[in-house]
């Protein structure tokens, strides 16, 4: 440090110390440099007020106290030369001065190509130059707007290149030339171009098949329409990466850049958008179509009519009233109309915040939050907000539509202002690596007042710290910690780096790379950043391979690995290295421009010290675009390293003959009601998927008078039967109309998602939803993933469809709210317990709508919102009670509570209502809970790093941690401890996590204190299995005979199925069977088996008050003799570890020992209470409502010899408490079904069964293999009873070597027709046959007798035509002794 004493008041400080500078532009021919100065009293009794100036400017105070000041002061020179400055301390040099002398200095630029242009779908055109010389702050000087420099730090920068720039060059140019000036010198940066990359190499491309949707270009937009038109061509270029830009005629400003949906190379079809732009707009389509090496453009019109909203707002201070008469919080309240809106609501999203703060989330807010009662006609609004009723400034509350095109409201409350204040402290600021990309970043801070929030800004979202990360102390003086993702969050330019708000109101700011305090002049507060010792990755990254290279993705994700080293290793070692996929699939999951992607990696590189070189695990996407697969290593935000910059022996290269990179679209509607004689309202959607399928859809739709929503979600197995199958078929979206609902209204989508079987999804939205608004990037009209682009010209109408008039006039008497009760009245923000419970009961004598749930909101001072929606607990045609409980955010609202809220209770009239907190208040119910407890050392795990299931080191995130010294792991197969290190109160490392492929559940502790201990946390690891083959073997699969149609009526009659010929009975849901006659029973869902993956299914006869029992288990494995089908060996299994997966979903695992081999066998079980499509070994099925679907797994066998198989052992039983007292029969049949080419079992009691689905198929070793399944009664001694019957099924598999999966499901059926003594292999009591035997038994006697007899009369015939005396003789002896 430079330090100078020339009086005896003050002493000047050169905290920098730095003598030489540069221009911060290139262009710039001075220098303007701002240095920091400490400055300290000598003299007691010195001014403690001070002004530092240097040469007659004044400096800016940073931070000081009552002895030391820090200072900020420009040093500017105005030419290349050496300078000299005075600091004078109030003006007066005897007091305090120091002069500084400096030289600024020009750049001497020395160019460097280190990459040619090269394209990529998140750059587009880029190269990579490094410019020695330069310092990475500064900006370089460019006057076109065409380019843009980002730099990479070390001299390295990349150049971003638009369309504007490169259209005109492409094909023709060899180099890019870029001009910037350099202190008053021009220079210039020539980039190779390899025209030849870039150019199809025989055939030239050719666009055909364009078509624009809609046909005329012409649509009507307003504020919310954000859907433009359309554009769809096909492609016969060479290229994998064709460049077609779509842009403005004249000015190539970019509109968008097709992209690639469907095809193969040389016949790629793709899709592209058009901007807003009123009135008749033209643009141009470029190709490369003739010979002379340029672009040919396609000329393209659209013409837009703007038709605005009218929906303005001013301020209403006049509507708004405060409430003191609670001692811990004030409430202010203020009222709207839709007369201050001058228009009716259409569901648009509001965003709320406090003094022009956005603190969410969320931050938008749609109905019914705030509407209070009316109509969307005739509304009105009314929102109360909880404050502590002091403040240093006026408390606003600010109201805003999406990017301010519609009203913003500026409530101005009265305020009781504070006198005095002191800034907040930053007393010490420190970041931590911890891994990854993530830092933790440590603020400690003092505030009289105490911390509200503190907030810091980057390139990404704004980031903000509430009292939720404070980990130790208090608000008024605490330590706060929060994780920082360095590729995520960079550093905004803003000079201010962090600024403070208290809990007056009144905010601190500090600024960049200057001191935040003067007790550690020396330390600036900086986000940090991965510094990295090379930016020159593309010149050291060597040996790339992968596990897997020319892989087929067709119809199937592959799991892969890459390998790769780099040349000066030591540099990259401990670096942390991102893998993340570019190929036009992942790209759709992925928020990026040019380059910036606000998403997480997909994998992190792993350093092998073994073999010098790192590997990466990654998931190639089924059915994404053949030839090379796009991805990039990410070393920091910035710095990205990108296959294209690589040769062709560094690509992976990739086989699909169904590449699909587009959902499903819908190609017909058809609008219900259509006549006046149907009581449907809504849609008949055709849906196309042709290359994935469709998957599922997800439809809101809402009222327009009374805002009722309706929330569809629907699947393939909804489609409406006949109508075709997953790649095009119809659906049916309707509402739920009861008739006496009195309100005549529109109904409309405002909302739909439509997902294939592979992911890709299409959105619409009437209205950006909050999903959309809170986006960082901007939206844009992108309607490509619309699935109504064929309607885009009247899409509003054609998703709009009109109730049936039954009513003159709405109810205008809104449902009011009878009782409102919440569970708890304060809380501690910091327990494991921070759930609310709230019932509530509502009434309107025109009746309520039972589909429609209210939503409770909690909202704290900065306008902070959450929300739960409620349940139904009872309810009848004029009454409703309503429930639901609440996990309140950590540190939410402290230490000033929060105000409660309920809104949407909507009548048949048309009318709803909602009750604010003061509304709350004034009827005596439950409005506020306190939060003045916060426990901050309670340990709470509120997230994890990823782990994958060959387990390792697992990051725990949360808080509390330094209380805790002990993990627990529960897995299915064992509970255990593991080694752990606790980094700080917010973040700890778990080591040596065992491997696993199912959830492990996470427990953290205090030995020997046990009562401090965490809440159980659940992490799902994610599945590699590295099996692809290159080479799979096609097996033929087995298909049923074709059945004959029985029955009487054939196939159950015309409402229960249809004969089909050569295939049997096609049966309609609900009803089953090879006749039809037996119909699926809806029951509740069973209760899990914690012990075993056995499922009892019960069901209570109403009719006879009879209760059945069925039973499913998977009871051994059984290796046989494949020759003789003898037994081998038989493994019963005993003991199986449960892992609960979901509410619908258990998991067992178990494991047998053969051969001192172990397998392990993994069984899960679903329960599906809908009727569902799923697809196994290829084949699609369809599992009826209630059904329990077994997964069985088995991991490699130690086989006795090569003859044998091995058989999966499931058990079925039904069995009813009826007794043999009653006329009751049992009944056995197992057999081929109709459809779906498997066998079934059905065991029947009376007129109950159990039916389960037996499939002829499997995967095995991962290739879809002939199975057969055998009927095993006779040889394991099943039960066969009138009122009980069981069965034994194996599943028998062949050899194999690694893996083996099977599929079977069980329903329980009711049949129309009891099982009686006529019914085949049946079994029935005393009382309802003569005997106990079966019918089949009855069977076999009859045949023996019958052909006995016929025996005797052969045998008398041949006596009596013998020519033998003596057997005449001995016959007549015989027939006459018997006669006597």
């Amino acid at each position: 440090m430079e330090k100078l004493h020339k009086c005896q008041d003050y002493t000047i400080i050169n905290l920098d110390n730095k003598n030489t500078f540069y221009p911060e532009r290139t262009s710039n021919t001075f220098c303007a440099q701002s240095q920091n100065f400490l400055v300290q009293k000598i003299k007691p009794n010195a001014n403690s007020s001070i002004i530092l100036s240097i040469d007659n400017r004044d400096c800016n105070f940073v931070v000081g106290n009552t002895t030391s000041f820090i200072f900020s002061c420009p040093l500017i020179s105005s030419s290349f030369s050496s300078n000299s400055s005075t600091l004078i301390v109030n003006g007066d040099s005897s007091k305090g001065s120091l002069v500084i002398n400096y030289e600024c200095k020009r750049y001497d630029i020395n160019i460097e190509i280190v990459q040619e242009v090269t394209w990529s779908r998140v750059y587009q055109y880029s190269s990579i130059v490094k410019l020695n010389g330069l310092l990475d702050s500064v900006s370089i000087s460019i006057d076109s707007t065409s380019i843009e420099f980002i730099s990479l730090g070390k001299n390295y920068y990349r150049i971003l290149y638009s369309e504007d720039y490169f259209i005109p060059k492409l094909l023709n140019i060899s180099r890019w030339e870029v001009p910037f000036t350099n202190s008053g010198t021009i220079m210039t940066i020539s980039t190779p171009y390899n025209i030849t990359k870039f150019k199809n190499s025989n055939n030239l491309e050719e666009i055909v098949d364009l078509i624009q949707l809609p046909v005329d270009g012409q649509i009507v937009y307003n504020n919310f329409n954000i859907f433009s038109s359309v554009l769809k061509y096909r492609s016969t270029s060479s290229l994998q990466r064709p460049i077609n830009p779509l842009v403005f005629y004249s000015s190539f400003v970019s509109s968008s850049l097709p992209r690639p949906i469907s095809g193969s190379i040389g016949n790629m079809t793709y899709i592209g958008y058009f901007g807003f732009n009123r009135g008749l707009t033209f643009y141009h389509l470029y190709e490369q179509k003739d010979t002379d090496s340029t672009f040919q453009a396609i000329p393209i019109s659209t013409n837009y009519t703007y038709q605005p909203i009218q929906n303005t707002l001013n301020d209403f201070s006049r509507n708004t009233n405060i409430d003191n008469s609670s001692s811990s919080i004030s409430l202010y309240t203020f009222q709207l109309s839709n007369g201050d809106f001058k228009s009716n609501y259409d569901f648009q999203y509001y965003r709320y915040s406090n003094r022009d703060k956005f603190v969410g989330p969320p931050d938008y807010l749609t109905f019914p939050f705030g509407f209070s009662s009316g109509n969307n006609f005739n509304f009105s609004m009314k929102i109360s907000v909880p404050t502590r009723g002091f403040s240093s400034q006026p408390i606003r509350l600010f109201v805003y539509d999406y990017f301010g095109n519609g009203p913003r409201l500026d409530v101005l409350f009265s305020y009781n202002a504070s006198s005095s204040y002191q800034k907040t402290v930053f007393k010490s600021f420190e970041t931590i690596y911890v891994n990854k990309f993530n830092y933790l970043i440590r603020f400690t801070i003092s505030d009289i007042y105490g911390l509200n929030y503190l907030e810091y800004t980057t390139f990404g979202p704004l980031v903000r710290i509430d009292a939720g990360s404070l980990v130790s102390g208090d608000i008024k003086n605490g330590v706060f910690e929060i994780l920082h993702d360095v590729t995520k969050n960079k550093p905004a330019t803003s000079s201010i780096a962090v600024e403070f708000y208290n809990h007056i109101d009144k905010s601190t700011f500090f600024l960049r790379n200057q001191p935040y305090s003067v007790s550690t002049p020396n330390l600036i507060f900086n986000l940090p950043s991965i510094q990295l010792q090379s930016v020159d990755h593309l010149k050291d990254i060597k040996d790339i391979s992968y596990m897997f290279n020319d892989v087929d993705i067709t119809d199937k994700t592959v799991d892969n690995i890459i390998y790769f080293s780099f040349n000066n290793i030591d540099s990259y070692k401990n670096l942390p290295i991102g893998f993340r996929l570019v190929d036009p699939r992942s790209l759709q999951d992925l928020v990026y421009s040019y380059g910036v992607i606000l998403k997480s990696v997909d994998g992190f590189a792993i350093w092998d010290e073994s073999n010098s070189r790192f590997y990466i695990k990654f998931k190639i996407p089924a059915n994404t675009s053949p030839g090379v697969l796009d991805w990039m290593l990410v070393f920091n935000r910035d710095n990205h390293l990108i296959n294209t910059q690589l040769p062709d022996e560094c690509q992976l290269r990739l086989i699909s003959t169904k590449f699909d990179n587009y959902g499903p679209i819908v190609t017909n509607i058809i609008k219900y009601p259509n006549s006046s004689s149907t009581t449907v309202i809504g849609w008949l959607f055709t849906i196309e998927d042709e290359i994935n399928g469709f998957k599922d859809g997800y439809v809101t739709i809402r009222g327009s008078i009374d805002s009722s929503i309706y929330n569809i979600t629907f699947s393939s197995s909804d489609m409406v039967i006949g109508s075709g199958n997953k790649w095009k078929g119809d659906y049916l979206i309707n509402i739920p109309y009861i008739l006496n609902d009195c309100v005549s209204q529109n109904y409309s989508i405002y909302y739909a998602v439509f997902t294939d079987t592979f992911g890709n999804r299409n959105k619409y939205y009437k209205v950006p939803t909050d999903i959309e608004l809170s986006s960082f990037i901007s939206l844009d009209p992108d309607s490509t993933f619309n699935p109504f682009i064929n309607f885009i010209k009247d899409i509003s109408s054609v998703l709009q469809v009109s109730t049936l008039d039954v009513c003159s006039k709405i109810d205008l008497t809104p449902p009011v709210l009878i009782s409102f009760n919440a569970s708890k009245s304060s809380m501690d923000v910091g327990s494991l317990d921070r759930s609310i419970t709230f019932n509530f009961h509502s009434q309107d004598l025109e009746g309520l709508k039972d589909d429609q749930l209210p939503i409770i909101y909690i909202t704290d001072s900065n306008v902070k919102i959450h929300q739960i929606t409620s349940s139904i607990v009872s309810s009848n045609l004029t009454d409703i009670e309503y429930t639901c409980t609440m996990e309140v955010p950590i540190g939410f609202s402290h230490p000033y509570g929060f105000l409660i809220s309920v809104y949407g209770f909507i009548n048949r009239g048309g009318s709803y209502s909602g009750f604010s907190g003061s509304q709350l208040k004034e009827l005596g119910f439950n409005w506020f809970v306190e939060t003045k407890s916060f426990s901050v050392s309670q340990p709470i795990i509120t997230g994890s790093s990823g782990i994958d299931n060959e387990g390792g080191d697992l990051w725990l995130y949360g808080r509390g941690f330094k209380s805790i010294n002990t993990v627990l792991l529960y897995s299915i197969i064992e509970t255990y401890s593991s080694s752990m290190s606790v980094l700080s109160d917010s973040v700890v490392l778990i080591q040596n996590v065992k491997p696993s492929n199912n959830s492990i559940k996470i427990y953290l502790t205090n030995n020997p204190q046990t009562t401090i201990q965490s809440n159980t946390f659940t992490i799902d690891p994610k599945i590699y299995n590295f099996n692809y083959s290159t080479t799979p073997t096609p097996t033929q699969l087995p298909t049923n005979k074709p059945q004959s149609c029985i029955g009487n009526p054939v196939c159950g009659g015309p409402n229960q199925g249809y004969c089909k010929e050569d295939v049997g009975c096609i049966c309609y849901s609900p009803f089953i069977g090879l006749d039809c006659t037996s119909k699926i029973i809806i029951i509740p869902q069973p209760k899990p088996n914690e012990n075993k993956p056995t499922t009892v299914i019960e069901n209570l006869n109403n009719d006879n008050n009879h209760h059945i029992t069925s039973n499913i288990s998977i009871i051994a494995i059984r290796e046989v003799n494949s020759v003789t089908g003898e037994q081998v060996k038989i493994h019963y299994i005993d003991k199986w570890y449960y892992n609960n997966i979901s509410s619908t979903i258990s998991n067992y695992q178990s494991t047998i020992i053969n051969n001192n081999i172990s397998t392990t066998i993994n069984a899960t079980l679903e329960w599906f209470e809908n009727k569902s499509n799923i697809t196994f070994a290829n084949q699609e099925l369809i599992l009826n409502p209630s059904t329990i679907k077994y997964t069985v797994e088995l991991s490699s066998y130690k086989f006795s010899n090569q003859l044998n198989n091995l058989q999966v052992i499931i058990e079925a039983q039904i069995q009813s408490n009826e007794n043999n007292n009653n006329d009751i029969c049992s009944n056995k049949e197992f057999g081929d079904t109709t459809l779906d080419n498997s066998n079934y079992i059905k065991l029947q009691v009376s007129s109950n069964s159990i039916y389960g689905r037996f499939l002829k198929r499997g995967i095995v070793d991962g290739k879809i293999v002939t199975i057969t399944n055998e009927l095993l009664d006779s040889k394991l001694n099943s039960i066969s009873k009138e009122n009980n019957i069981q069965s034994y099924i194996g599943i028998e598999i062949g050899q194999y070597q690694s893996s083996v999966i099977i599929d079977p499901d069980f329903s329980l059926l009711l049949d129309n027709r009891i099982a009686d003594s006529y019914s085949p292999n049946s079994i029935c009591s005393t009382s309802s046959s003569s005997t106990s035997l079966t019918k089949g038994q009855l069977a076999g006697i009859i045949i023996g007798a019958s052909l006995f007899f016929i025996t005797l009369v052969i045998i008398i015939g041949k006596i009596i035509f013998s020519k033998s005396i003596r057997l005449k003789i001995m016959f007549y002896k015989i027939f006459k002794k018997s006669k006597n």
